[in-house]
């Protein structure tokens, strides 16, 4: 009897439950005597009397980290650092290492007193977080705040290869960083805004006097086409008085003249012939021209 009871004590304390280790975390048993220093990957396991089953977030992480820094030119730089990072202890002496470091921050897992996990918030904020806060300062720190912009690219690539060296030899593995909401001081964003609007005020002086070098160059244009019309009808104005000049010779103007007379003559003989015997009295005026007959009654 004593040794039947023995034996259902023995297959008691073999007895055990199946675990599950969900996607997205590995897990280690942790016996009364310690971690088995086994890593189990998703998937079902069998946990024994006492035995408690922990896990670890695998799932990339992405944390924003909002700084203000302090730069060259003595003011206050604010943006966000967004850091995107996931677990590198895989293996079962580095697991082990990391439920050692961080065990007391072991959380129940969905309500379960038998499994507990590590949440990737917290390994990231042993970690990372510190390393990027001080990567970034030592970064940014080095410029003037209206150098910032003009730089972002190279300033982006030195906290990101900085950071990665800094957080080598951690459970983490960093796999971005990037910066982003930039927040200038007030004076500089003043200061870009004046700059900017005394360069549109500059353009706009230089397309004003575009403009009136063009309208210039129009009416400079036009007065030459101008003159040129007045040169080409002067011209023509002078081929024609030469033309006629030279018709207007003495024997011309010497018959002119004769054909002018013989046509007041006959003008006035015309009127004498028509007033004759009708008891007037004519006034002949002198003239160069044709004289006008004023008939006047007696």
């Amino acid at each position: 009897m004593k040794r039947a009871i023995l034996i259902v004590l023995a297959l008691a304390a073999l007895s055990g439950c199946t675990q599950r280790v969900p996607p997205g975390y590995v897990g280690m048993v942790m016996t009364p005597s310690g971690l088995t220093g086994q890593v189990l990957q998703p998937g079902n396991h069998s946990c024994y009397g006492r035995d408690r089953l922990f896990l670890i977030e695998t799932r990339e992480y992405l944390a924003t980290e909002k700084l203000s820094i302090l730069c060259a030119d003595n003011l206050n730089f604010a943006f966000d650092l967004k850091v995107r990072a996931r677990l590198r202890a895989k293996d079962g002496k580095a697991v082990r290492q990391l439920f050692d470091a961080q065990g007391s921050r072991l959380k129940m897992y969905e309500g379960s007193n038998q499994v507990f996990y590590l949440p990737t918030e917290v390994i990231y904020a042993t970690y990372v977080q510190p390393e990027s806060h001080g990567v970034a300062r030592t970064v940014v720190s080095k410029y003037k705040t209206t150098d910032i912009n003009p730089n972002r690219e190279k300033i982006q690539a030195d906290v990101q290869a900085k950071l990665k060296e800094a957080i080598k030899g951690s459970p983490m593995e960093l796999l971005t960083a990037f910066a982003s909401n930039f927040d200038f001081p007030d004076v500089v964003t003043k200061g870009v805004e004046n700059a900017k609007r005394k360069q549109i005020e500059i353009q706009e002086e230089q397309a004003r006097q575009e403009m009136k070098m063009l309208q210039a160059k129009n009416r400079r244009l036009v007065a030459e086409a101008e003159k040129l019309t007045r040169q080409r009808e002067a011209e023509a104005e002078a081929v024609y008085i030469r033309t006629v000049g030279s018709a207007l010779t003495d024997k011309y103007l010497r018959q002119r003249e004769l054909d002018l007379k013989k046509f007041e003559i006959e003008t006035r003989a015309a009127l004498y012939e028509k007033l004759n015997g009708q008891g007037t009295t004519l006034i002949v005026p002198d003239g160069q021209s044709i004289t006008p007959l004023l008939p006047v009654k007696k």
